[in-house]
């Protein structure tokens, strides 16, 4: 056998002995884990003494992770060899699987999912989905920092490398029209007693709208508005609207109360489900959000209550026919005459106190009594006035100069002046007649021998026949008086102008009294209107016709003219003698010792 050791015992003959050898063979077990190889491998035959080696490799997307000999690491080597083999060994490889990362982004209206860091294995294949939230849509997709499109998904193939991914996202397009409609309309009653009124808006919501805003702004600068530099806003040309403020107006029907007094232009948008807002509806054309003529509340003066009485009225009386600078603190009494001749419209305002602003009033007016009509009834379909006054004074004899009136049913007020022999007679005073008192009206005066008289209350108009106002004279001189009537304008209850017929006119033997422009006649005037003015002394004169931005219009009149009256036409035509626009004009009188402005209102 394959003893170690044999004895021969009692050797009594000759014998052999043969040994023989085989060489000793160790295994060394070779493994490779998931992702690479291992060569050779398996159960590897290694003669006793011998070297063996072997050749470790990952496979693509693989890296060797560690090699194990005898359960010993020998780190992530490429190769081993063993030794010197004495002995049995085993020799085992592992290998990691490589990964990579993908960053995911979403911006603001939408998502990316998976989103954030994404690790996706060597070789495999990733997918994103893009999606917008409510109202908005995908806009673009970067990836590595190149746009693949408005795509809504996108598919990393066989990832050998690190990536980015990002999605942004824009809010849907506005495809709602816009509020058709929009009106404005002064809340006349049922308001509180602060001095500014509702404003009722009304508008048709386009179809798919979910909300609907109004935005307000006004022309500014109350209560000289134009005069102090005011001005209609422009149509807004973007959302939201720069310097108009939004009202708590969201349905038609509502109103707004603004906490300041002004003009007022509104505009509407409406907005989808998304709040996407449409284009801007067209804008009212301006509503006032006061009462013309609401200048106190019975306290404080300027302050109104939201009711045109005769707090109002009297406040009025005590600064009438003041102008410019004397008119500072009270300029809220400078209410006429307005664009379109209503107690709807902006004031044009002109720095006086006069007769434009009594028939403001006069309109607007509350009344708080019932008047029982006196006079004699008329059976006149015309409006006539007269003047009763002596033709022969003595000098320091006082009289009075009786305005009467005989109406023609339709007169709710009425400026007359007079005229007459100032070398011979002076006004002293003026007075309301009974036809006016007995009417509830008022005679106010704006200067010497002038009355401006109006019935209180749009409903009003004078009935019957009497004395309109009283002017007292002194006769200065002995003689003849030539008291007469110089100047008339009469105004319906819609402000109209009411032909006024005069019985006993101005004696052309009347010497002028003093330098004035005369109120214009008819105003608002349709195409022709007569301006008429006094000469108290020799000198150089202009009138002329400006635009309301200053500029000149027409020049009626320019040289040196003697004393006496004047009366032109003007026809509602420029310098070139072209027909001008509608719109409000202002007549102003350049002569010796005075500059006065008169305004126009031209209508088509």
């Amino acid at each position: 056998g394959a003893v170690a050791s044999y004895t021969f015992s009692n050797v009594t003959a000759n014998h052999t002995i043969a040994a023989s050898f085989s060489l000793i063979a160790y295994t060394i077990t070779a493994s490779a884990g998931s992702g690479g190889s291992i060569s050779p491998s398996d159960a590897v035959s290694v003669n006793c003494g011998s070297n063996q080696s072997f050749t470790i490799a990952a496979n693509a997307c693989n890296s060797i992770a560690d090699v194990l000999v005898d359960g010993g690491s020998v780190g992530a080597v490429s190769s081993y060899t063993f030794s010197n083999v004495t002995g049995a060994h085993t020799i085992a490889a592992s290998f990691t699987l490589a990964t990579y990362t993908i960053t995911a982004s979403a911006g603001s209206g939408g998502t990316i999912s998976p989103s954030g860091a994404v690790s996706v294995n060597c070789g495999a294949n990733q997918s994103f989905a893009i999606a917008g939230d409510a109202c908005h849509h995908v806009l673009d997709v970067l990836v590595d920092g190149s746009s693949v499109g408005a795509v809504a998904s996108y598919t990393f193939s066989s990832v050998s490398a690190n990536h980015t991914i990002a999605a942004s996202f824009a809010p849907n397009a506005a495809t709602i029209t816009a509020v058709t409609g929009l009106a404005a309309a002064q809340q006349k009653t049922g308001n509180d007693n602060d001095g500014t009124t509702k404003i009722k808006l009304t508008f048709t919501a386009p179809g798919g709208a979910s909300s609907v805003e109004v935005w307000r702004k006004g022309f500014g600068s109350y209560p000289t508005y134009d005069n102090a530099g005011g001005a209609t806003p422009s149509l807004p040309g973007s959302y939201p609207p720069a310097g108009w403020t939004l009202t708590t107006v969201t349905t038609a029907g509502a109103s707004d109360e603004p906490a300041t007094r002004d003009f007022w232009y509104y505009v509407a948008y409406a907005k989808d489900a998304c709040g996407n807002a449409s284009p801007v509806s067209a804008m009212t054309s301006g509503t006032l959000d006061y009462h013309l003529g609401d200048v106190s509340n019975g306290v404080v003066a300027g302050q109104g209550d939201n009711t045109v009485s005769t707090v109002d009225v009297s406040l009025l009386g005590a600064h009438y026919g003041v102008s410019g600078g004397a008119l500072a603190g009270f300029e809220y009494l400078d209410v006429g005459p307005t664009t379109d001749h209503t107690t709807d419209a902006r004031p044009t305002t002109d720095s006086k106190t006069d007769f434009e602003d009594l028939v403001m009033f006069a309109l607007n007016y509350t009344p708080h009594v019932s008047l029982a009509t006196k006079g004699g009834a008329s059976t006149q379909s015309a409006n006539v006035l007269s003047v009763e006054a002596p033709t022969s004074v003595v000098i320091g004899q006082e009289f009075d100069a009786q305005v009467m009136l005989t109406s023609g049913g339709d007169l709710l007020a009425l400026s007359t002046s007079l005229g007459w022999n100032s070398a011979i007679v002076e006004p002293l005073s003026v007075t309301a007649g009974d036809l006016v008192t007995s009417q509830g009206g008022v005679v106010f005066s704006p200067g010497p021998g002038r009355a401006d008289a109006a019935l209180l209350g749009a409903a009003s108009s004078f009935t019957g026949q009497g004395t309109l106002a009283t002017v007292h004279f002194r006769a200065i001189a002995n003689g003849a008086p030539h008291v007469g009537i110089a100047g008339v304008d009469g105004r319906n209850s819609l402000n109209q102008s009411v032909t006024v017929n005069i019985s006993n006119p101005l004696s052309v033997e009347a010497v002028v009294t003093a330098t004035d422009l005369m109120p214009v006649i008819p105003n608002p005037a349709r195409g022709k209107a007569a301006l008429q003015y006094s000469i108290a002394t020799r000198g150089a004169v202009d009138l002329s016709v400006f635009s309301v931005d200053g500029r000149r219009v027409k020049t009626l009149t320019h040289g040196i003219q003697e004393v006496g009256r004047y009366r032109f036409t003007w026809d509602g035509s420029d310098a070139n003698g072209s027909r001008i626009q509608a719109g409000v004009y202002f007549v102003r009188l350049e002569a010796p010792g005075i500059q006065k402005t008169s305004v126009i209102n031209l209508v088509r």
